[in-house]
């Protein structure tokens, strides 16, 4: 018998929206018309047998079932990573050939769903959530805001190898593999005190001729008045500590130093 995600035929593609705010706006627009549905399934629990039971050791095909089993798998992502949520994400990075802007607009769009909503959360991380209802729910969820297919389908692959509480780290992980592939290059800015303008610009502009050509920087500034003053800067994962605070440090530290 084939598992039940794949008699389940992948959704039509959805024209992409014209911009990221068009999106955000779509995804909000479908957890409202399916709230009443999402909170009486987040509320539905299942017997505490089921609550309390251990993981059954027959599964459904997992991550490298999911992605072969797509029609058309396409490469593995250039940035790996090991672990059970890794190999998750890669399944979907794999199954996304062809259409990796959209899953990717869709992955963003359940995890901002889940920042929003209790409900969505609750529904997506309590393993007492009967499984046939969260099934019911999250394809009434995705199909009206449109998601892929593919995505609907990982979805149920989760809820029947028990893993769907692990989605935020599948999605933080398939993020990191877009981003990779697309070069583009997260960099955080921390300061004492806001940045103006001109500063931030002063800094994107060092921090870009540091990044790898070709490569599209998403600048994030943050303030934290612990630092007393000068920047930490962490570039993808490299992390550039210029503050007062470990200045300082290094000179106590210096200074504690036994004299020769």
């Amino acid at each position: 018998l084939k598992p039940f995600w794949l008699k389940c035929p992948s959704l039509p593609s959805q024209k992409p929206a014209h911009s990221h705010e068009a999106r955000a706006a779509m995804m909000r627009a479908a957890l409202r018309a399916t709230q009443p549905l999402v909170a009486r399934a987040a509320a539905r629990q299942s017997a505490p047998a089921f609550r309390h039971a251990a993981p059954s050791v027959f599964l459904a095909p997992g991550a490298r079932s999911f992605a072969a089993a797509v029609g058309t798998v396409g490469p593995k992502p250039k940035h790996e990573d090991g672990t059970l949520g890794g190999r998750y994400a890669t399944a979907l990075f794999m199954a996304s050939s062809g259409k990796l802007d959209k899953v990717y607009q869709d992955v963003i769009g359940l995890r901002s769903m889940m920042e929003e909503s209790k409900d969505f959360k609750l529904l997506i991380e309590t393993p007492g959530v009967d499984p046939t209802t969260k099934v019911k729910t999250l394809e009434a969820v995705c199909k009206h805001a449109g998601m892929e297919g593919s995505v609907i389908n990982f979805l149920k692959v989760l809820v029947e190898n028990k893993r769907l509480r692990m989605l935020v780290r599948v999605i933080d992980l398939f993020e990191i593999f877009y981003r990779t592939e697309k070069g583009i290059v997260a960099c955080k800015v921390t300061s004492a005190a806001p940045l103006s303008s001109a500063e931030q610009g002063q800094v994107k502009k060092a921090m870009e001729q540091r990044a790898a050509k070709g490569s599209t920087i998403i600048m994030e500034y943050a303030t934290n008045p612990a630092i007393l003053g000068g920047l930490v800067v962490k570039m993808g994962d490299a992390v550039f500590d210029n503050s007062v605070a470990t200045r300082l440090e290094r000179l106590q530290n210096q200074l504690l130093q036994p004299l020769d």
